[in-house]
């Protein structure tokens, strides 16, 4: 199967490396410099709790290089999915399926609609994964990969993907639910991302403060009313505890909202709270918690945006200053 990734950043980076061992696979990866430039001089290195490996990969800039693929993995930030997609339309009138391995809700339908196809699947990840220089990355957690598609013609695909993804050694599920899998792991962000981004702490740090700890759960409580509102089949009874759990297991992760906070990148908290907020305008429920992190990370986001060279160093949140900031909610 010839595999192209779209967004080769760690987590695209880190499933496109494994993906190539299997036998048959070619695999590009479609990134920026100088990442790619890093991985054809010298291979793409994986460091962490997955081993230490070098896989001796193909990597472009531009996916207009590529002329042909069964199957566009797109791994980038939601606000860069229509772009990336678009450029990769060509691709898909050829025939390739599309997996989007991505954070937030709707882009399965933004995507379907932008090239005219339903061969269109979405998967979950609880893999952790940092960019630590160019041309290596280094997987800081292992979890559950979950695929699905919202359009049941192609789930004999979905059981494909899932057959692959597991043969290469990932923890791996395919799901005829994926928009309750894409809910659960929204919830999960919605609470775990933000605080976290806030405050520079871990996932682990944040679940051992019991004072965060409290704010994740407010966070959480506030989307499930959103998702009772919808009618939303989730993948486990017990969000809160759920997302809890995620937090404790995935303990050394830096989540992937801070680390753009870190990296004075654009955030995805549009795609997640920023949903949960409008959806919760839509459906008349109040989600004031999550409007005030909202605020907070898009006030942080804007000021390194605005001035892109200014100091690099990020001011967090001390935990009582945003637990005081919260305590009017």
């Amino acid at each position: 199967m010839k595999i192209v990734v779209v967004g080769s950043g760690s987590i695209g980076s880190l499933y496109g490396a494994f993906l190539s061992r299997i036998e048959g696979n070619e695999v590009i990866l479609v990134g920026r410099n100088p990442h790619v430039a890093a991985i054809r001089s010298n291979g793409l290195i994986i460091r962490g709790i997955m081993g230490e490996h070098i896989f001796h990969l193909d990597a472009v800039d531009d996916v207009s290089d590529v002329s042909e693929a069964d199957l566009i993995l797109l791994t980038t930030k939601t606000y860069d999915t229509i772009p990336a997609i678009t450029a990769a339309k060509h691709l898909v009138e050829k025939g390739a399926y599309i997996l989007l391995i991505q954070n937030g809700l709707g882009t399965e339908e933004l995507v379907a609609d932008a090239v005219n196809s339903t061969r269109v699947l979405r998967a979950t990840t609880c893999m952790g994964a940092l960019r630590t220089e160019p041309g290596v990355v280094t997987a800081t957690g292992c979890g559950l990969t979950e695929i699905g598609s919202r359009f049941p013609e192609n789930y004999e695909f979905v059981e494909l993907m899932s057959k692959m993804f597991k043969e290469c050694g990932f923890d791996v599920r395919a799901s005829t639910n994926i928009e309750g899998v894409v809910w659960t792991k929204t919830l999960v962000n919605c609470g775990i991302n933000p605080v976290g981004a806030l405050t520079g702490l871990t996932n682990g740090a944040v679940y051992k403060n019991p004072e965060l700890r409290d704010l994740v759960i407010k966070l959480v409580k506030e989307a499930v009313e959103v998702v009772k509102a919808l009618g939303i089949e989730l993948t486990t009874d017990d969000p809160v505890r759920y997302a809890l759990g995620t937090a404790k297991a995935t303990g050394n992760n830096i989540n992937s909202m801070l680390q753009d906070i870190m990296a004075r990148k654009r955030t995805e908290i549009d795609a997640i709270t920023g949903e949960i907020i409008r959806l919760g305008k839509e459906l008349g429920i109040e989600t004031p918690s999550n409007e005030v992190v909202y605020a907070l990370i898009k006030a942080i986001e804007a000021k390194y945006l605005e001035d892109p060279q200014g100091t690099p160093t990020i001011q967090h949140l001390g935990v009582k200053e945003l637990v005081d900031t919260l305590s009017t909610t």
